[in-house]
């Protein structure tokens, strides 16, 4: 059968809800259609994806009809330039002809760049609450709160991810697309991210391009095979305040293996087939939480938004037993949570995670605690006595090994950090057949303007 057996079609909805992933839904002659681009409330016209018979249909928006009011001009506007389609010259937000920019569809990562803020988390909380009821069968009505120190929710990843196009312009992916939408800063970048002069790159043979920031360092990796000349263009590019790393040429050993942890956004696959090489600076950087500071890999996992690591840090201190004698951190990374929780309570740790260099810096980062780390599968490790268990999973979830060894387990408190409703609805279900009780459950609106959420969910027996 061809792929595009069924012809894309221009239709006229009227969108009804909200769905996961920041697309909305309506209905067409009795099947579902999933639109991007909309509001609840609208009355949209739609181009329909081709592509073969499916039980529903894809969307983008190409004209609103009746507008919500809670649209807003198209914030990643903000991020193109309309310069010279051949991508000569660094481009300007004000130049006429060439390209265009983004419509509706613009560019993935920002899906709700066209909503107000505060309705997008309004909505936010409406998937959760639904998938927590469809998946999990747990009726609840939690909040989903702004994030600390909210302004309008464009300043807050310090971690970027960008693509590169063949001709070296490095920018967003299209939604479900390999297309490179040149972009001149880095969208929702904070601080010093935000001012890269992205438009001025140009990069071939870069596949992609990784920034970080933390405290008053920052870091860029370059992964793909850009000539030497290239390298020493970005290298000559980019401010001296940050490192830079670049993919060694051939994996070792004919293999290859990841270094660092876990990349943007959760999450928390190998970063890289082939190892990496500082051609500038340091390996690590250091973020600072309560006034510790903790060591991290350029390339390893840490929270996006400048805010969530106290953040985060803070509700599971909050979430912790008068009295606590021992506590198990899965999935924990550096050691960001699980050490929280150790020195509030004065209480032994253990943690778990799959990433060796990850579980090196853990071991660095609480040295001065009573603490021993484990470079394992959190669903091949064997959990110890422990009366309080913390979990921050990738968005595939802690599933259901993990789950049915936290309920064999001795824990009687239970904080699970997620960033997927969907796995986080089915792994409550579990925990509560199990014998644990929800005690609360907040959405934290920690990706703004994005349709991602983080939640924290405590449990108790």
């Amino acid at each position: 059968m061809s792929d595009t057996s069924v012809p894309a079609r221009e239709l006229t909805l009227d969108i009804e809800a909200p769905a996961a992933g920041g697309a909305t839904i309506a209905r067409h002659d009795g099947q579902v259609v999933f639109v991007t681009g909309a509001l609840p409330g609208e009355k949209v016209r739609v181009r329909t994806e081709a592509g073969p018979p499916a039980r529903f249909l894809r969307a983008t928006v190409t004209e609103v009809v009746e507008a919500s009011a809670h649209r807003v001009p198209d914030r990643r506007l903000d991020y193109v330039s309309t310069g010279p389609a051949d991508g000569s010259g660094a481009g300007s937000a004000g130049g006429n002809g060439g390209r265009p920019v983004p419509g509706p569809a613009g560019f993935g990562g920002m899906e709700f760049a066209h909503v107000d803020l505060a309705h997008s988390r309004t909505l936010k909380a409406e998937v959760l609450r639904d998938q927590l009821k469809r998946i999990g069968h747990i009726d609840a009505d939690p909040e989903v709160l702004p994030a600390p120190g909210e302004t309008d929710g464009t300043d807050w990843r310090t971690r970027v991810q960008l693509a590169v196009d063949d001709a070296g312009r490095a920018g967003m992916l299209a939604p479900r697309s390999h297309e490179v939408i040149p972009v001149t800063t880095p969208p929702l970048a904070a601080g010093p991210l935000h001012e890269l002069d992205i438009a001025g790159l140009r990069a071939p043979g870069v596949r992609r391009l990784e920034f970080a920031w933390a405290g008053d360092r920052g870091a860029l990796i370059v992964r793909g095979r850009p000539t030497a000349q290239v390298l020493d263009a970005i290298e000559a590019w980019l401010p001296t305040s940050f490192s830079l790393l670049a993919e060694a040429a051939e994996p070792e050993n004919g293999r290859g293996r990841g270094r660092g942890g876990r990349p943007r956004g959760r999450r928390r696959a190998q970063a890289s087939a082939r190892p990496l090489r500082v051609l500038r600076g340091e390996p690590t950087l250091t973020e600072t939480v309560d006034g510790r500071d903790f060591a991290v890999g350029a390339d390893g996992f840490w929270q996006v938004h400048r805010s969530a690591a106290a953040l985060l840090s803070s509700e599971v201190v909050t979430a912790l037993p008068a009295d606590v004698d021992a506590i198990t951190d899965l999935y924990c990374g550096v050691g960001l949570l699980g050490i929280a929780a150790a020195r509030a309570t004065g209480a032994p740790l253990f943690g778990v995670e799959g990433v060796a260099a990850a579980i090196a810096h853990a071991r660095e980062n609480a040295a001065d605690l009573e603490a021993r780390f484990l470079a394992l599968g959190v669903d091949r490790a064997r959990l110890p006595d422990s009366d309080v268990i913390i979990l921050d999973p990738p968005r595939a979830g802690a599933g259901r090994k993990v789950a049915s060894a936290i309920i064999e387990s001795s824990a009687r408190t239970v904080v699970y950090v997620s960033c997927d409703p969907a796995t986080l609805a089915r792994d409550l279900a579990a925990l509560t057949d199990g014998g644990f009780a929800i005690e609360s459950l907040t959405g934290f609106d920690l990706f703004p303007l994005t349709a991602h959420l983080e939640t924290v969910t405590v449990l108790r027996r």
